[in-house]
């Protein structure tokens, strides 16, 4: 295995605040990776893995982007959550959005997920996925709707009573 080379863009003592002040494990996890390999110099990849209990593909990775960016390498960095050059609508647009829906069916009519999916595409100018549709929907906290599966005011007693003296075979009357 290669042996790192790191670029001294912080020096030890700086890495050590640096990473001693981040507030996500995650981010404390990758500046402890930076200020291991600065520190252990000549050490592989794997060894440095081993002890930090990490892959060593990730080391290679974090170090590259420290060489290369510097010391600000981790402020662009975001995992997670929406990505606005990939949504197709911004929250506060689907929130409009399904406010309209909410005033239809609170009107009396059906609002299905086909009808739902035909009014973004409408709105938006384009075709959208099915996932697209059921993640608008639980992004905004709205749930699927099925009727019950008994009456409330249904006889539990007499339906029982009636299945217990039905006829168990049907016969056709001859």
């Amino acid at each position: 295995m290669r042996v790192l080379k790191i670029k001294s863009h912080l020096t030890e003592v700086e890495l050590r605040k640096v990473m001693n002040s981040q507030k996500s494990i995650q981010d404390f996890k990758d500046w402890q990776i930076i200020h291991s390999v600065q520190v252990n110099s000549g050490k592989t990849a794997s060894e440095i893995a081993a002890i930090l209990c990490v892959k060593p593909e990730n080391i290679y990775k974090k170090v590259q982007k420290y060489n290369k960016f510097g010391a600000s390498w981790k402020t662009n960095v975001k995992r997670g959550g929406r990505r606005e050059v990939r949504c197709k609508m911004t929250l506060e647009k689907e929130k409009e959005f399904l406010k309209g829906l909410e005033e239809d069916a609170l009107a009396g009519q059906f609002i299905t997920f086909q009808q739902v999916k035909v009014k973004v595409e409408k709105q938006i100018g384009g075709t959208v996925s099915d996932d697209y549709i059921w993640d608008l929907f639980k992004r905004h906290k709205w749930t699927k709707k099925a009727p019950r599966q008994s009456h409330p005011q249904a006889d539990k007693v007499a339906q029982e009573e009636y299945k217990k003296n039905s006829r168990r075979i049907w016969l056709p009357n001859r």
